[in-house]
């Protein structure tokens, strides 16, 4: 059965919504990037990093006061879905400011911050939602491939971005890589592989085990101990502990694709915990993605000793 990218989404949404986005061409749906819901304002809906208001037609438009709007309740009451109707069940996940649900799509959240004792325990009075829609885009880190890992697995850095393609780009790579090889996708947000049930709902290899929800770094150590991977996999790595993880698998031999934020290969030399994988040549190749074209890579360094 065919998955497309706003199945997942579009249940969630204020029927009003529902209905404007089901009028619109398949063609169109299929090039939706966010849905932006804000309380008392327009509909947003962003095609190729640029937004638009969305009109209870099902069109776009650039005026405001022709636009479909969505009130404080809707968004109380779109919030509660998206978290399956379990906010306390989603609280870590709210605490990090999105929710990720069926099909991959995180859902940003904005709202007031609840603290205790100092610490970020909760955010309140929602006022805001975005959703990021996932796409497997089959093909696209096709040329990536070729030049990086196709003649044997290696340590690869991923980079762009907000918005960039960076996991569609990590789903189309462990796709191709675990046609062939035996990879452990490491799915922390279960974005990657959007797995239901355990079971994969994109195409991530015929040779591909995934660990959906573990957290990086534990997930990488035990996809190490127990499903003797030739190739490892993960999304948004930038703390310690994943570095700690990264080196430790480094040292075991077993190549590890990834990916970060960062806007150029000098924002990544700053960052402090990735600067110990770049020393001790955990990766052999950094593709920087431009943000502009889905799996356009302005530049590609290796770092073969």
């Amino acid at each position: 059965m065919e998955h497309k990218p706003l199945d997942a989404i579009i249940p969630c949404l204020p029927q009003k919504v529902q209905l404007s986005l089901q009028s619109l061409s398949q063609q169109n749906q299929n090039q939706v990037q966010e849905i932006r819901l804000r309380t008392g304002r327009p509909v947003g809906v962003m095609f190729h990093g640029v937004e638009h208001f969305l009109t209870p037609q099902g069109s776009f438009t650039d005026i405001a006061n022709l636009a479909l709007s969505v009130s404080q309740m809707e968004v109380e009451r779109c919030f509660q879905a998206i978290c399956a109707y379990s906010i306390y069940r989603h609280t870590h996940e709210i605490c990090q400011g999105f929710v990720t649900i069926s099909g991959g799509n995180r859902v940003g959240i904005a709202g007031t911050a609840v603290y205790r004792d100092g610490e970020l325990t909760n955010v309140r009075h929602i006022s805001g939602l975005n959703f990021r829609v996932a796409h497997a885009v089959i093909g696209c880190a096709q040329t990536l491939y070729d030049k990086t890992c196709r003649q044997i697995p290696c340590g690869l850095l991923v980079s762009g971005p907000v918005g960039s393609g960076k996991t569609t780009m990590l789903r189309d790579l462990c796709r191709l890589i675990g046609n062939r090889y035996r990879v452990s996708l490491i799915d922390e947000r279960s974005e990657i592989a959007a797995a239901d049930g355990g079971i994969p709902r994109y195409d991530v290899g015929s040779h591909t085990d995934v660990l959906d929800g573990f957290p990086r770094a534990k997930g990488l150590l035990t996809a190490l101990r127990v499903l003797t991977p030739e190739v490892l996999i993960c999304d948004e790595i930038g703390t310690q502990a994943d570095a700690e993880a990264i080196l430790q698998l480094h040292g075991c031999g077993v190549p590890v694709i990834a990916s970060a934020h960062a806007s150029s290969w000098e924002e990544l030399q700053q960052r402090n915990t990735l600067c110990p994988l770049f020393e001790a040549g955990v990766f052999q190749y950094m593709a920087q993605l431009s943000g502009v074209k889905l799996g356009q890579v302005v530049q590609l360094r290796s770092f073969h000793r």
